[in-house]
């Protein structure tokens, strides 16, 4: 291994021609302030740390993937260009390092593309390109925020991101410089002149901020082609084991990687069909689009699905990524895709996603279902009957935070079960599911504290219209119903239940029901329009017997009024309980 230093333009000039990046690295993830603190470093003489290269052998050219480094970058693209190197060709990868030479290649020769805040990432206008500047005419001495001095996180220099497409607006004692410009002075002379046409001809600056200008200038020039401020190892191995050992070390401090990072890295050295790097990135970015989950997706979870629909054991462990295992989710890896797919597809069609999704393995349970009962392509269809046993089935689970403990061992009884059940069944086995539960000591259906907990509900919570259509059976929003009160709020106010003469010690009882879901209802849009447009007496007296089941009221509302409210809420509750309760399907412990 031989050590070398090197100034930033030299190593600039090999980026993209002979310096690339290997399949086992991470996509690239800095931010601007990271890229403007990298430089404020870089001009202050501050050490960024070394580089750890590794100059690919030509014989193994055929069995690495090789990745250019990006120069322009789009936030939130985690994409590289792979490339086909040559036989013949100079090839030296970046061990450690990317982020670092990323963020100089950006900020030296590139620009960096932003989404505007609250624009769509599909609209053309939805995106700014910027490159990086230098205020020249500030003296990195004289800031203004004096309490930053002494922090060693404080920029001393000023920079900032500008639209390319337009120059910065100069205000007085500003005088803001492409960084990139500084790589067209390869000599003193082509600096000279930049600083004649930038600062000695400039009208709008004074002579000291010339001076300050004229300084900042030249330090910029040194930075870039003078100071020996990049170092870095090359290791000329001939050993896979060798680099992917120095790689996971180089990788294992500062900005740590994850375990399933490492892992990931021996899967894609194994890997001869697919590309598993860009494969997980884009189920990633699939998913993510798909269910909008309050946490990101992580590559983990992705290589815990892969083990868990592989019938693996599916902890994100070293032993359990054996090279047969390696060679299985490759084989496999199409059917497991497709599995996360439809099943969040799904998921999505029936509303649950985003805040209504309560967490990612929700999905991971429901593809091994898809998977086992061979439900897993576009082409797949579920029937009614069936889609609306796994709805509600995915709602009570969720409300009852059954997958919020001991997750390891709910998911293998969960696919236990699957794998028993009768070849050629696809009914989602809703009495095993409860069965399974059960015997863990946990209860899966309505008991009468889940009924409490469901009537204590606000109506405006993430879960009340998911919770609302098990009462009714069916999915609200496919059928265009709308969750309205029973009795509309107005009544709940103090002179309405004076009026309907219910006396003031019971107000802050009733009044506590009058946004909860155990007197929500779910009507249409013309139910919902009469219900509007007549007073509660008289709204009631228009319900058909029908319509009373139907919403689980009591069989003598039509004769209602608001003086009835206390026994109404009663009433419902009660409806409500012997309704959920009765539809918890029969379990029997053997």
């Amino acid at each position: 291994m031989s050590y070398t230093i090197t100034s930033v333009a030299e190593t600039l000039n090999r980026i993209n021609k002979d310096l690339f990046i290997p399949g086992i690295q991470r996509p690239y993830v800095w931010t601007q302030d990271q890229i403007i603190r990298l430089f404020d470093s870089l001009m202050r003489k501050y050490p960024i740390g070394t580089l750890l290269l590794w100059d690919l052998p030509k014989q193994s050219r055929g069995d690495w993937e090789i990745y250019r480094f990006i120069e322009n970058f789009w936030e939130g693209d985690i994409h590289n260009e792979q490339l086909d190197v040559g036989p013949d060709a100079p090839c030296t990868l970046v061990l450690d390092g990317q982020q670092r030479l990323t963020s100089l290649l950006i900020g030296m020769k590139g620009t960096y593309v932003v989404r505007k805040k609250r624009k769509r990432r599909s609209n053309a206008d939805a995106w700014d390109e910027v490159a990086l500047h230098i205020d020249l005419a500030h003296a990195p001495e004289g800031e203004d925020e004096v309490d930053d001095e002494d922090s060693p996180l404080a920029e001393h220099y000023r920079f900032a991101f500008f639209d390319v497409s337009k120059r910065p607006k100069q205000n007085p004692g500003e005088l803001w410089f492409e960084i990139s410009f500084i790589l067209s002075a390869e000599d003193e002379q082509s600096l000279a002149r930049i600083s004649r046409s930038w600062i000695d001809d400039n009208t709008s600056l004074n002579e000291n901020q010339k001076s300050v200008a004229r300084a900042n200038l030249s330090r910029l020039w040194e930075m870039a082609w003078k100071d020996q401020a990049i170092a870095y190892f090359t290791e000329f191995s001939n050993s896979y084991d060798r680099v992917l050992d120095i790689f996971i070390r180089a990788n294992d401090g500062g900005t740590r990687l994850s375990r399933s990072d490492l892992l990931m890295s021996v899967i894609t050295l194994r890997w001869e069909q697919f590309n598993a790097r860009e494969e997980t990135e884009n189920l990633i970015k699939e998913l993510s689009e798909l269910l909008q989950p309050k946490r990101s997706i992580q590559r983990e979870f992705l290589l815990r699905c892969a083990l868990f629909l592989n019938n693996l054991n599916f902890t994100i462990q070293v032993k359990n990524f054996t090279p047969s295992n390696i060679s299985r989710l490759e084989e496999n890896w199409d059917e497991v895709k497709n599995s996360l797919l439809f099943a969040a597809k799904w998921l999505r069609s029936v509303g649950i996603y985003g805040e209504a999704l309560s967490g990612v393995n929700t999905a991971m349970l429901l593809s091994y279902y898809f998977h086992h009962v061979g439900i897993s392509t576009d082409q797949a269809t579920l029937t009614e009957d069936n889609a609306e046993r796994i709805r509600q089935w995915i709602i009570t689970l969720q409300f009852q935070r059954l997958l919020s403990l001991q997750i390891n061992s709910t998911l293998s009884d969960f696919r236990n079960m699957v794998r028993r059940l009768p070849t050629g069944e696809v009914d989602f086995p809703v009495t095993e599911a409860a069965r399974m539960f059960s015997r863990n000591g946990r209860q899966f259906g309505f008991s009468a504290e889940w009924v409490n907990r469901y009537c204590d509900l606000e109506m405006k919570s993430v879960e009340s219209e998911k919770l609302l259509s098990i009462l009714y059976e069916e999915d609200l929003a496919a059928n265009r119903l709308r969750p309205v009160p029973l009795v509309q709020p107005r009544y709940f106010m103090p002179e309405e239940l004076r009026r309907a003469g219910i006396p003031d010690a019971l107000h802050p009882s009733l009044q506590q029901h009058s946004n909860k879901l155990g007197i929500a209802l779910a009507l249409s849009e013309d139910e919902a329009s009469q219900y509007y447009q007549l007073p509660f007496e008289q709204w009631v007296q228009t319900l058909t017997p029908d319509q009373v089941a139907r919403h689980r009221l009591p069989t003598d509302i039509v004769q209602a009024g608001v003086g009835d409210l206390p026994e109404i809420i009663h009433q419902r509750r009660k409806l409500i309980a012997e309704h959920l309760v009765g539809r918890m399907p029969e379990v029997k412990i053997a």
